[in-house]
């Protein structure tokens, strides 16, 4: 199954219907990826509506993540108002990660956000070479969010169309049971 979805900011995002092995049964799983997300400015999402959130809404509760740049803010704590917490997961990949952690997840503060800024800290690496941001390899965001559903999210680009203009994330995410 594949569909293509245009949000409001008019990034296509194209779901995928794949099927899992995990704990011996086949288990579908519906994957969304938002392609060239601009992010120059901060952007708010919501993940369980799949959808770009604006206005009067990025003061409550109707988002989840926040990105701008190379950050990723979640709506709780000192990031907004709303009880969304993560975690960054280190060491697997997308399609490993089969069920939530049971706990670990926490929400932003004045002295650490639930996904660690900074090169090898976070989500990406930064290339001294030829000065690109590239997603760390094995990194997987686990995100609660304020519905108390749980979304693994993978960042696949910073880039636009992959290799063009900065802060126009392409990422990829799915909805996973907690792990018991």
């Amino acid at each position: 199954m594949k569909s293509y979805i245009k949000n409001a900011t008019g990034s296509l995002c194209l779901t995928l219907g794949l099927l899992l092995f995990a704990n011996g049964a086949l288990k579908a799983q519906d994957v969304k990826v938002v392609k060239d997300l601009q992010a120059i400015s901060k952007v708010y999402f919501s993940i369980d509506k799949g959808t770009v959130v604006t206005g009067a809404d990025t003061a409550s509760a109707n988002w989840d993540i926040a990105i701008q740049r190379t950050n990723i803010l979640v709506n709780s704590g000192t990031s907004g108002k709303g009880i969304t917490t993560a975690q960054l997961l280190k060491d697997t990949s997308f399609d490993k990660v089969t069920a939530a952690p049971a706990d670990g997840y926490i929400e932003d503060s004045a002295e650490a956000k639930a996904v660690p800024p900074g090169t090898g800290k976070g989500w990406y690496l930064y290339d001294m070479t030829n000065h690109t941001i590239n997603p760390a390899p094995g990194r997987v965001i686990v995100v609660k969010t304020a519905s108390g559903k749980y979304a693994k999210v993978e960042i696949l680009s910073y880039y636009k169309n992959g290799d063009g203009d900065p802060s126009h994330y392409t990422f990829r995410y799915a909805f996973i049971n907690k792990a018991n």
